[in-house]
């Protein structure tokens, strides 16, 4: 078995008022190459090319869109299975706490978050 090894040390998140991890405290919005970068390479979500829309305002919205949406889920403002319906297919299944183990990584990486 392939092994890779994370060195994520202190992550800062937000709490809700009853004690629960909310998300990510983040220093600015990831950019919409970051955004794609962890769908695609971390997460494994394919999202939609230009060829895939019918004109390029279409297409841009959809990335605006995108990067609203993974910026509030990093945050904690957006549910796991509601990302993986708008951006996998229509699965809803929960993305798993182990793969924010590198997207914790690459957001460090690009000072994301501290």
């Amino acid at each position: 078995m392939k092994t890779k090894k994370f060195d994520i040390g202190v992550v800062k998140i937000e709490m809700h008022p009853n004690g629960f991890p909310k998300g990510l405290c983040t220093k600015r919005d990831a950019t919409l190459r970051e955004c794609k970068h962890i769908l695609k390479n971390i997460l494994g979500i394919d999202t939609h090319g230009q060829d895939c829309f019918a004109d390029m305002q279409e297409y841009k919205e959809y990335n605006r869109n995108l990067v609203i949406d993974v910026n509030k889920w990093l945050r904690g403002d957006y549910e796991d299975h509601i990302l993986m319906a708008d951006y996998a297919y229509d699965r809803y299944e929960p993305l798993g706490c182990m793969n924010l183990i590198p997207v914790i990584a690459y957001l460090k990486s690009k000072g994301i978050i501290d």
